[in-house]
């Protein structure tokens, strides 16, 4: 079943899911909480350098995708003063296009993160390119409101999933891909971005690729 036409306001009120293993081991017990997904326009950033001969240009819109967390760490992993070395988060985009054959197209990306720490609220960030979505879109201006219909988030822990996020519904619509064309490598890490240098750590570390 497809994704239905909701109305914006209402398919980005998230239901947030997390989940916690079984107690047993340390790594067990980790609980991720996603606790927001932001989905919108940033323009390219414009940077003022010198000694070089400047270009005319003009911004795009790329789409941003914000996604607030918390880890909670057991005792013996440091609690709150403590740091998770790595996990996986996928991030999935349906937009308001169809393949010819009926299927919605929806955009993937992977961020490996890295050092993520336990003691407050943590932020990644993943980007599509306006590139990206002009050749979907065929067009050169691109909105979250009106060209991104819903998103997923899971983030994964040695290859289980440890926590979810989803626009719509409380299940993970991404699996049933009978309905959706997946493209893969699509949503980008901040790293592969021009707002590479921007922000400090109000993000996650990602690991390079």
């Amino acid at each position: 079943m497809k994704l239905p036409a909701f109305s914006f306001a209402f398919l980005f009120a998230a239901t947030m899911l997390h989940a916690q293993a079984p107690a047993g081991d340390g790594k067990a017990r980790i609980i991720v909480d996603i606790k927001r997904v932001e989905v919108k326009e940033q323009q390219t950033p414009q940077f003022a350098v010198g000694n070089i001969n400047d270009k005319r240009w003009r911004p795009k819109n790329w789409i941003e995708v914000d996604v607030e967390f918390d880890i909670k760490l057991p005792p013996e992993a440091g609690g709150r003063d403590g740091t998770f070395p790595a996990m996986q988060m996928n991030i999935y985009l349906a937009l308001q296009h169809m393949t010819k054959d009926g299927k919605r197209e929806v955009l993937q990306g992977t961020l490996d993160l890295i050092n993520i720490p336990a003691d407050g609220p943590c932020h990644a960030l993943a980007y599509v390119s306006p590139a990206t979505m002009k050749n979907i879109f065929q067009k050169n201006t691109v909105t979250a409101s009106t060209d991104v219909q819903g998103w997923g988030v899971e983030v994964m822990i040695d290859g289980e999933r440890r926590a979810q996020a989803a626009s719509i519904g409380r299940d993970p619509w991404w699996e049933k891909q009978e309905n959706f064309a997946i493209m893969s490598g699509m949503v980008l890490s901040k790293s592969k971005t021009p707002f590479a240098p921007l922000w400090g750590d109000y993000d996650v570390q990602v690991q390079p690729k």
